[in-house]
């Protein structure tokens, strides 16, 4: 992005977040970002919060309540216009580790989609169609150090077990290219996910009358819909009036 930046007219600010999860590491990660940013001649801005006593409280576990106040110091910057976007550095690899976690939990095909490359938030994701083993090679050869997080090495995590010895097994047994097929798969069904949320919003316009924050709608409308229209129409329903999908079966 630094070098794109003349290019493209961008002006660009680094942002850190610290989870306090892995003490003196933590507090490395955080000199190791800030000095990235000197180098680059760039505004730091940093966050911290005590993701475990986060999840503690709201009886998430450590990674749902890690990408939440990760997520709500991000918003921030763009909530209040310091910042029209900010890049996250998801790869292909993630991407293809995401598919194959809510598969094998059992999700529909909007989980399916995986990790969008754009969201209306404002975040964006520009190494998605990238793998992880390409972005080392490149740090590799222009000379460029990164720190990794010990905690991904971890095997009680489920996500570190998909991505060090499920994957790597599909990879030998199956299909050398798993990676390229589970991001192809998540794109197939973003493009999906694009339409049925628009035809959603269409008749969830129709059907649901709005009324001091509850969603009504007549039980005999919603019965004669195919049924991947009404499970999609609850669904909005759900997440409109509680905020999210999190929690309801």
């Amino acid at each position: 992005l630094v070098r794109l930046a003349s290019r493209w007219d961008l002006s660009l600010a680094v942002l850190h977040f610290d989870h306090r999860l892995r003490g003196e590491a933590s507090r490395q990660d955080l000199e190791f970002v800030a000095a990235l940013a000197r180098r680059y001649g760039l505004p730091f801005h940093s966050g911290a919060a005590d993701v475990a006593e986060l999840a503690r409280r709201s009886r998430d576990n450590l990674e749902q309540a890690a990408r939440r106040a990760r997520r709500e110091f991000f918003l921030r910057f763009l909530r209040s216009g310091q910042l029209d976007r900010i890049a996250l550095g998801h790869t292909r690899s993630d991407q293809a580790e995401t598919v194959l976690f809510r598969l094998l939990r059992g999700s529909g095909t909007t989980g399916l989609a995986g990790i969008r490359p754009v969201t209306s938030e404002g975040f964006v994701r520009p190494l998605i169609e990238t793998s992880r083993e390409e972005v080392e090679r490149f740090l590799a050869q222009e000379g460029l150090e990164w720190r990794l997080d010990h905690t991904n090495l971890d095997l009680r995590l489920a996500r570190n077990r998909i991505r060090l010895q499920l994957l790597p097994e599909l990879r030998q047994q199956w299909n050398p290219a798993i990676e390229k097929v589970l991001a192809q798969t998540a794109l197939l069904a973003q493009e999906d996910e694009e339409y049925w949320e628009q035809e959603t919003s269409r008749l969830a316009g129709q059907l649901f009358t709005v009324r001091e924050g509850a969603w009504i709608v007549r039980a005999a409308s919603l019965a004669s819909l195919p049924r991947a229209v009404s499970r999609r129409l609850i669904r909005k329903a759900i997440a409109s009036v509680g905020g999210s999908l999190r929690r309801w079966e």
